[in-house]
């Protein structure tokens, strides 16, 4: 294709469509204050749509408000909260459904941020799935949720995605989904070389990489391992019964 022929495309294309998530990811960076060589691991692109990680949500609480300065906790919440929560969704008495509290605390104010993190059968599918880690995955929405109130993040969390389709799953119907980072690829092979996973699991993870995988992939594949890790780090920490 000719020079010609391709900005005559390009024409009549959108700014926003064509725009580099290079150029974006440069300025999220400066908007939201994080090193800009950290930025695959503060943010996450998924169809060209920016969402923020854990990381980053950390990141810019110690920015905030420094270290010693703030805590971040869940609880279970109240009957009363929880009935709310389950009237508010629409869900039937035999709906599953898992809900904890993020609360952030900072010095110097009386009161937490607080939000919700709810996880369903229908809010919770692909690599994470409902029936694997409910519990933990609520435990971080609800935190992260708080983290994004406590900090003014209008970005998403990228623990709030969910897979609702075959359709979503497969990109079919929608554009391809950039390849997963350096970054990303770096920090499962370190997630990967824990003595709490087994030589089996290790493996799978192995032929996962090798498989390739797409930015939306390893970051859910991300969030299984560390939310399978936290399980056998919390049973590692139980005191054994005499």
């Amino acid at each position: 294709m000719s020079q010609r022929d391709m900005k005559a495309n390009n024409a009549s294309i959108p700014a926003s469509e064509v725009q580099p998530i290079d150029h974006t990811r440069k300025q999220i960076a400066e908007s939201e204050g994080f090193p800009i060589e950290k930025i695959d691991e503060f943010v996450v692109f998924i169809q060209n749509d920016p969402y923020i990680t854990s990381a980053g949500l950390q990141y810019k609480m110690l920015q905030t408000y420094k270290a010693g300065k703030f805590a971040v906790q869940a609880v279970i919440p109240s009957k009363e909260e929880y009935a709310l929560l389950r009237r508010m969704m629409g869900l039937k008495d035999e709906e599953p459904l898992v809900v904890m509290r993020g609360e952030v605390w900072v010095d110097g104010l009386a009161r937490p941020f607080v939000d919700y993190g709810t996880t369903t059968p229908k809010n919770l599918k692909g690599f994470v799935r409902f029936s694997d880690y409910p519990l933990e995955m609520a435990t971080r929405r609800a935190t992260n949720r708080a983290m994004r109130l406590a900090t003014a993040t209008g970005m998403c969390s990228v623990d709030e995605l969910q897979v609702t389709s075959d359709a979503a799953q497969t990109g079919e119907g929608a554009e391809a989904v950039p390849s997963a980072t350096r970054s990303q690829i770096d920090l499962i092979k370190n997630l990967g070389r824990s003595p709490r996973l087994t030589e089996r699991e290790r493996k799978r993870l192995k032929t996962q990489i090798d498989g390739g995988l797409d930015r939306r992939q390893a970051s859910e594949l991300i969030q299984k391992i560390k939310a399978r890790l936290d399980v056998r780090r919390k049973a590692d920490a139980q005191p054994i019964a005499a």
